[in-house]
């Protein structure tokens, strides 16, 4: 009979056995983490990923570490490449892609991976990931024809069968530099984005989060710099450009530094190219968007904004104002059908602008002279900017209230409602002009109208008038006197103006009327009667339509 002594060694082996084994186990996984995991796993993902993309693609990496105690890893010198000769060779399948992808990362590491949590319950918890400076080309090709149509899946539907749960405390994306190629027209466009860093922050993926309302795209956070961006416009005429944007998801805020539309060309060259368009430079400082609410944009494909803070810009509009050029094509959209456009509903609660200058010139061919009107030091609100099908059901009508100094120095009150439920633009245009010096307006009536104001002052202008894409009606009164004019001709030898004297004595005589009201008469109301040519911009129709109220007040018709 054995005794509880003659059994100790043999419970001692057992012990130290399983002990010894455990430890070799964990051995084991240490070396293959730290010495083999680029030979065992890395070079079977290459496979897989060169099989599974129909050989269109290839990744490779100059090395995989993985330690599975302290959970740290690195894959450094990856690269995946699209092969473009593979792609021609695919292009007869509908299934083909009509975007590649190049990428090069010197190194992704990885902070407390926990490997047995996967293997025990397939649930994936990791510390941190950082992807260091990637270098990332994206090529878009023209369609290759319809695809089939998938249904969407949520990331968990598509990561439920690898993970039962993700959660992930950090993804850092460090000094991306991003480009598109976009070879979808005659002539490639390439956009480029430089310093782009992007934190997400405690993001958990499982069947809870998606319809979790505090985050967004699974994140508790998401926080977004960028140092510089160029977009090309789609016919490579102006460009589209971003100083420094700041994005924070949870505190709903977005800022923007320097935003601006720069035509490529000058202006008249601008018009020129693009067939007798408008030109528009437009340059913001400042930009700051409070109360973003973005849980609704990967769901529904919704976004609110509370409020649109837009401080210090310059907008120049410029045409040639030759109606022949415009007559033909379709009609430029307004700025609000503009917005009714965005691929997705966003509803902006109100739009507040401080210290913004706008400047509207034309040329005349006849003279070859430039002649404008500016508004400066443009502060107002905008209220209601939607284009959420249910929003507009209950109020369509977005406001507008700006006051500003017409021509620098004449203080004036506009007011502006779009219809932003309306198919034909429809807007109304009402305003109120103090006191004003008519000499003041030589820079714009001697090379447009070819006449010069000789004496007269505004008390008061009212008008108000109502439009669509097609035409604008309305009227106005213009309370004036002594008004007194001179018609112009153009010298041609001397490139100055002279004065017609008959035509002079017959304007002031005959054709104006030099006060309004003239003694004991009535005030006089202009009519407003404009139809639009499909080629004009938003601003030039404003600036005709008030003409032509301003030229039905003072001539004798």
């Amino acid at each position: 009979m054995n005794t509880p002594a003659s059994r100790f060694p043999l419970i001692a082996k057992v012990i130290f056995g399983v002990l010894f084994f455990c430890l070799l186990v964990v051995i084991s996984l240490w070396v293959v983490g730290v010495y083999f995991l680029k030979p065992m796993v890395g070079d079977k993902l290459s496979k897989s990923v060169y099989e599974n993309s129909d050989q269109l693609y290839q990744l490779t990496f100059e090395d995989i570490t993985y330690n599975p105690f302290s959970g740290r890893g690195s894959i450094r010198g990856l690269s995946i490449q699209a092969d473009s000769a593979r792609r021609r060779q695919l292009i007869s399948s509908k299934d083909i892609t009509d975007l590649t992808l190049d990428a090069t990362i010197p190194e992704i590491s990885l902070q407390g991976a926990e490997l047995f949590t996967y293997l025990l319950h397939k649930k994936l918890f990791i510390d941190e990931i950082a992807i260091n400076q990637p270098r990332l080309t994206i090529r878009q090709y023209p369609s290759s024809g319809p695809k089939k149509s998938e249904e969407k899946k949520t990331l968990h539907e598509l990561l439920q069968k690898q993970f039962k749960e993700v959660e992930i405390g950090k993804i850092r994306l460090i000094e991306a530099k991003i480009t598109h190629d976009n070879q979808t027209s005659e002539k490639p466009i390439t956009n480029s984005i430089q310093q782009l860093s992007i934190e997400v922050q405690q993001m958990l993926v499982n069947p809870e989060s998606y319809r979790d309302s505090s985050r967004v795209f699974y994140a508790k956070n998401i926080e977004v710099q960028l140092d510089s961006l160029t977009m090309p416009s789609k016919d490579q005429l102006s460009n589209l450009q971003v100083g420094k944007l700041n994005v924070s998801t949870q505190t709903r805020t977005l800022t923007i530094e320097n935003l601006g539309t720069i035509p490529a060309y000058p202006r008249q060259e601008y018009v020129k190219r693009s067939g007798g368009g408008s030109y528009t430079k437009a340059v913001l400082s400042h930009l700051h968007v409070t109360g973003m609410d973005l849980s609704q944009l990967e769901q529904k494909q919704k976004v609110r904004i509370n409020k649109v803070e837009l401080e210090g810009g310059r907008v120049d509009a410029f045409e040639v104002r030759n109606r022949s050029s415009k007559m033909s094509g379709p009609r430029k959209p307004f700025p609000h059908e503009q917005f009714q456009k965005i691929p997705f509903e966003l509803t902006i609660d109100s739009v507040i602008t401080r210290k913004i200058d706008l400047y509207y010139d034309e040329l005349n061919p006849k003279t070859e002279q430039i002649g404008g009107i500016n508004f400066r030091n443009i502060q107002g609100v905008i209220t209601n900017l939607t284009n959420d099908s249910l929003t507009l059901l209950k109020s369509p009508t977005a406001k507008a209230h700006f006051q500003t100094m017409f021509m620098g120095a004449n203080a004036l009150n506009t007011h502006f409602t779009f219809n932003m439920a309306a198919n034909n633009g429809e807007y109304t245009c009402q305003a109120e002009l103090g006191p004003t010096n008519l000499v003041t307006l030589n820079a714009t009536f001697k090379p447009l109208a070819l006449m010069e104001i000789e004496s007269g002052r505004v008390n008061n202008l009212k008008f108000k008038f109502s439009g669509n894409n097609v035409q604008s009606w309305g009227s106005g009164v213009i309370l004036y006197q002594d008004l007194k004019i001179n018609i112009l001709k153009k010298d041609e030898e001397k490139k100055r103006f002279r004065i017609r004297d008959l035509f002079t004595f017959a304007a002031n005589k005959i054709l104006t009327y030099d006060s309004n009201p003239m003694p004991k008469k009535e005030v006089r109301t202009g009519k407003i009667e404009y139809k639009r040519v499909p080629g004009e911009s938003f601003f030039g129709i404003l600036w005709r339509s008030i003409r032509s109220c301003l030229s039905d007040s003072v001539l004798k018709t």
